[in-house]
């Protein structure tokens, strides 16, 4: 018997922990955090212990499936991988001849490090249309990051933060891009101060110095009050502001109508806490701002992220130790150089489907689901007959549910890619299967470090996403724009550095190093080389010059509850709910409503419910959680939820708070989907039900 232990980075999230797999004669027998990865500090998290059950589950595709009943019914007949890749080249390039290569959309859910190959095949075929979860995930925050100076921004926990501004998240629950929780945490003990703004007391904001139980939907407004106080009270950084900013001026005029009384009003806060708050911040010597994806699920999604930003710069920490620090890429053909933008003409990328709706989120490569989804339903501005999509369930989790299966049910051609049967590929014709992370090899590219991550195991039928994108682009003709094999790929991207992937996975990992203050050598990477504290660029594209708060429809008093929503930390997104190491803590979804709230409605702990957003209209089944951690006006749904193994799509997604949603209240520049704010009622299920 040979004992052998490999390290490598996790991909059961996004955040990238450091992993140790035991492995027994070749065949992995345990998997643990490693103690010594610089990042996550030995931290592991139930879904990284999961990763065993994803490897060697019993319900894995393992076979490509072909579509031999209606659509949606689930109905399959298995073919060979070469049958079914032959298939969907053959209907995509019939679709390009006869409609043009924008008649093809690709899709894909949160990234497992393969989005820059689903974008490199976007553009080699042609088309504009790539959908996902960027406009309410990472992309606001991202884009108004580079809109205000030029760059991204994260947080520098090693810094030592005197405070820190947790806007939005839940960093010891929920982890990013190379960003772990347990980096907040060690801040905390060496003293870090935290400030929590979340609508839920969760058990960070419960042992914070401060928690602003902000309502759901408001922030952009509790960002642009912050800062006509820092500015009334003097306590901007007056020399940064000086040398390194342009419209401060303007920006002061701007915030007068975000007074404290007003903003108190609008966010159910009171004056004291948020002037309170914002001296913390404002003084602390270094401070940081972590903004969650929270932020990012509402109609204010952008200018809520660009009022942070502006915060932030204004106060002097950006670039700043302890601050909010500016990412800079290591010099790998990574996210920026591999997707290949030049491979799409000029002309096919002014016929992204919304590109003239949402310019921001456009200008990032992506298109906003409801966008496209309308655009299928309806043929305008053009046909969309194909859409092969990566890793998404997306009836579980796009915006407005019902437009999404309307939308699938009138494309040619539907191609999913997964590990499991999802209600999403119940409607595909076309099913491929692909493999867990512990079956691939990856380059790891995150703010803090690039690590190598190799395959371990092998599922038998399955293949990965870069694999199977190499084989259609061999079939479409595009083999100029790729490689022979994923290794020349690999390689490929490691050139910058000088290292082969052999090389690269004897190293394994390789940390960026940080250098503080980069704009004093050469300025911002913006056009004036300062921050935009006012984006004139914003004004020329028919916005705001400045982040502007839009208030909600006036209340409904059938729909008394906003809803917000989180995903319970043992589930990544829509992942995960057949798992054994997951899914058994928790077997339906919950929403949690204050006892004040449970009274009113006569509700009782463990009970079923439905919420519902409109009279009449179908509701979500959920099981009441009575808890004071919420607003007495506040209910807090789990997000993601499907049930596996559901004879119908409708059951199989009656808890799937997307059916709540709609495209009624978007972002203006990002397309972003009011997911969080959402009025909803709450309606007890009759006796008969139990």
């Amino acid at each position: 018997m040979t004992v052998t232990r490999l390290k490598t980075v996790c991909r059961m999230c996004h955040g990238g922990c450091g992993a140790v797999v035991d492995l027994v004669d070749g065949v992995p027998t345990d998997i643990h955090g490693d103690p010594d990865n610089p990042t996550s500090e030995g931290y592991f998290c139930i879904k990284g212990k999961a990763s065993l059950d994803l490897l060697r589950s019993p319900h894995r595709l393992t076979t490509p499936l072909i579509r031999t009943g209606p659509r949606g019914s689930g109905t399959f007949e298995p073919v060979s991988w070469e049958a079914a890749l032959d298939r969907i080249a053959g209907e995509l390039a019939a679709t390009i001849a006869r409609h043009g290569p924008e008649s093809v959309a690709l899709g894909q859910g949160t990234d497992r490090n393969y989005q820059e190959w689903v974008f490199r095949l976007a553009n080699a075929i042609g088309t504009p249309n790539v959908v996902g979860p960027a406009h309410v995930c990472f992309y606001p925050r991202v884009m108004a990051s580079i809109m205000t100076y030029g760059a991204f921004t994260f947080c520098d926990y090693d810094g030592d933060p005197e405070v820190v501004l947790l806007w939005g998240s839940n960093k010891p629950s929920t982890h990013s891009d190379g960003v772990i929780g347990v980096k907040l945490l060690r801040a905390v003990e060496r003293g870090s101060r935290v400030i929590a703004v979340d609508p839920r007391r969760t058990q960070t904001a419960a042992r914070s110095g401060l928690h602003l139980a902000v309502r759901p939907g408001t922030d952009c407004a509790l960002a642009l009050g912050m800062i006509r106080i820092v500015i009334e009270e003097g306590w901007y950084d007056h020399d940064f502001v000086a040398a390194h900013t342009s419209g401060f001026a303007e920006l002061a005029e701007h915030v007068q109508a975000y007074d404290i009384e007003r903003v108190a009003g609008i966010t159910g806060l009171t004056p004291g806490l948020i002037h309170e708050a914002t001296r913390a911040y404002a003084l602390a010597s270094r401070a940081c701002i972590e903004a969650g994806t929270g932020l990012s699920q509402n109609e204010n999604s952008f200018d809520t992220h660009r009022a942070i930003a502006l915060l932030a710069a204004i106060c002097g920490n950006i670039d700043a130790p302890g601050g909010d620090v500016i990412w800079e890429p290591m010099p790998i053909e990574g996210r920026r150089a591999f997707p290949r933008t030049d491979l799409l003409p000029e002309e096919q990328a002014r016929k992204r489907i919304g590109g003239d709706k949402h310019k921001i989120l456009s200008m990032s490569g992506w298109v906003a689901p409801g966008d496209l989804h309308e655009a299928i339903v309806t043929g305008v501005p053009y046909p969309v007959t194909s859409l092969v999509i990566f890793g998404s369930n997306i009836l579980a989790s796009h915006e407005n549910t019902e437009l999404v299966r309307e939308a699938l049910g009138k494309l040619d051609l539907v191609v999913v890619c997964d590990l499991f049967m999802t209600p999403t590929a119940r409607y595909a014709d076309v099913i491929l299967p692909t493999s867990s992370w512990l079956e691939r090899d990856q380059i790891v590219e995150f703010n803090s470090y690039i690590a190598a991550r190799q395959k371990i195991a092998t599922v038998d039928g399955c293949r990965s996403d870069e694999e199977i994108i190499l084989q259609l682009a061999a079939r479409l003709g595009l083999e100029r724009h790729f490689f022979p094999s994923l290794e020349a790929a690999l390689d490929a991207k490691l050139a910058g550095i000088e290292l082969t992937w052999e090389q690269f996975t004897k190293i394994g990992y390789i940390r960026n190093e940080k250098r503080y203050r980069k704009y004093r050598d050469g300025g911002f990477a913006t056009r004036s080389g300062r921050v935009n504290l006012m984006n004139n660029g914003l004004r020329a594209m028919g916005y705001e010059p400045f982040p502007v708060f839009r208030c909600p429809p006036e209340a409904d008093p059938a729909l008394p509850y906003l809803m917000t929503s989180a995903h319970p930390r043992q589930f990544y997104n829509t992942e995960f709910h057949q798992l054994p190491t997951t899914a058994r803590s928790q077997t339906t979804a919950r929403v949690t409503v204050h006892p004040d709230a449970a009274r009113r409605e006569g509700l009782t702990d463990g009970e079923e419910v439905v919420l519902f957003s409109r009279a009449g209209a179908r509701g979500v089944r959920m099981t009441v959680k009575i808890s004071d951690s919420v607003a007495p006006n506040v209910v807090m749904a789990d997000a993601g939820w499907w049930y596996p193994g559901e004879p119908s799509t409708d059951e199989s997604l009656r808890s799937s708070v997307n059916l709540l949603t709609t495209n009624d209240r978007s972002d203006v520049h990002m397309g972003s989907a009011t997911m969080r704010g959402v009025a909803v009622g709450i309606r007890r299920l009759g006796p008969d039900r139990g």
